[in-house]
């Protein structure tokens, strides 16, 4: 095997109804130091705005119809007509930063480098930066117990994270792991990446130079039913399946229960009640057809349902 690599990238941008956002961060990957190997935009919008713009202003670039169900379907749809050595997603609201691609592919020929020699996996790194929301520059969060943000990662500590906007994926790793559809928003993010590493033996590396711009935090939301279910699921299959660690997720289901329902009376009364029902619905409608995320007593079998979930999404038509 060679000890030489050039990665390619493939950059997917989703997007919906912002036409004008699109062409500016489309304009941003063009003018990267270091050229894209394609640009895919997959399209969420409710009207022809867009399409119209991309036939009109920008015909070479690579446009599908998108699955307009969720964030985490249209990646995974995206995913599947990509044809660098890694991935890269980016919203409409995004900006690529100039050098982003460049220390990226300068890190992972690196690394590729140093795993050949030893004799191990070089496909199996994945490298987040960071993003500068108005003056701020923001890196990934590592979770809390209860699977809330925490503090701000750190170079050279372990990664279980990344910051979506501004992290490259090798390609292979979707052959085996896609974005879990039923998930909020951000915890389907958190709980891809946990998955990565705890199921999959990926490491997460992050590279603070690189940096990319977002208009706002990408944090997950919270106070909803549908994001408490999706927190404690990504949560729960975190410590039950990826760690395996029973009595860990057994703790942690009595605990996120708990102060669930605490938190809902604290904040609405015995109204409150209705909402933690609705969370724990929620909860158990994710959970069931995992019959193999149990708190105890079941062997870990990976994620062979989630290549024939995607499958399902249907393959979207190249924009002629």
């Amino acid at each position: 095997m060679s000890a030489t690599f050039l990665p390619t990238f493939s950059v997917c941008i989703r997007t919906c109804n912002r036409p004008d956002d699109l062409r500016q961060v489309v304009a941003s990957v063009q003018a990267s130091t270091m050229p894209a190997h394609e640009i895919l935009i997959s399209d969420d919008s409710t009207d022809y705005i867009t399409r119209r713009m991309m036939r009109d202003v920008l015909p070479t670039v690579t446009y599908r119809e998108g699955p307009r169900r969720c964030e985490a379907a249209n990646r995974n749809q995206a995913w599947a007509a990509a044809t660098g050595s890694h991935v890269l997603f980016l919203d409409d609201d995004a900006i690529l930063g100039p050098t982003f691609l460049q220390q990226m592919a300068d890190r992972l020929a690196d690394d590729y480098v140093y795993r050949v020699a030893a004799g191990g996996d070089p496909a199996r790194l994945i490298l987040t930066g960071t993003t500068h929301a108005g003056a701020q520059s923001l890196g990934p969060h590592q979770q809390s117990f209860l699977g809330y943000p925490r503090a701000a990662c750190r170079r050279g500590e372990p990664l279980s994270t990344v910051l979506l906007a501004s992290t490259v994926f090798p390609r292979a790793l979707f052959e085996r792991l896609r974005f879990d559809e039923r998930l909020t928003a951000g915890y389907d993010v958190i709980d891809f990446a946990g998955r990565a590493v705890f199921d999959h033996g990926c490491r997460i590396e992050l590279l603070p130079s690189a940096a990319n711009g977002h208009p706002c935090t990408p944090q997950p939301s919270g106070d909803d039913p549908a994001a408490d279910a999706s927190r404690m699921f990504t949560m729960l299959r975190r410590y039950g399946r990826g760690q395996r660690r029973r009595t860990k997720a057994a703790v942690f289901m009595m605990s996120a229960l708990a102060q669930n329902l605490a938190h809902n009376l604290h904040r609405s009364g015995w109204q409150g009640v209705r909402a933690f029902g609705t969370t724990t619905h929620l909860l158990w409608n994710h959970l069931r057809p995992d019959d193999d995320i149990q708190v105890a007593g079941h062997d870990d079998t990976r994620d062979t349902r989630d290549t024939a979930d995607a499958s399902g999404a249907g393959t979207p038509q190249p924009h002629r």
